[in-house]
């Protein structure tokens, strides 16, 4: 599970397009579950990160400070499930 925080304080830190690049980086599409089932993306608000944001969550383990590169590493993990 996939969570990207889209309230007002991580949108302003491009949150919006955070979303946008783990969709197509994860092959995920918003609000969706991968066809293989390793990764659910769901656009959420408010994480109470907000001083620290983009913030996600994954796995139920807050991050903050999310970036692509972030959204890359996560991606490398999730190829490596196998269902």
């Amino acid at each position: 599970m996939v969570q990207i925080c889209q309230a007002e304080a991580c949108r302003a830190n491009g949150a919006e397009a955070l979303l946008a690049h783990a969709s197509a980086r994860l092959a995920c599409a918003s609000g969706q579950t991968r066809a293989d089932g390793a990764v659910t993306l769901e656009p959420v608000y408010c994480l109470g990160l907000c001083a620290t944001g983009p913030a996600a969550m994954v796995d139920d383990q807050l991050r903050a400070r999310v970036s692509a590169a972030t959204v890359d590493a996560w991606a490398a993990r999730f190829e490596k499930v196998t269902p």
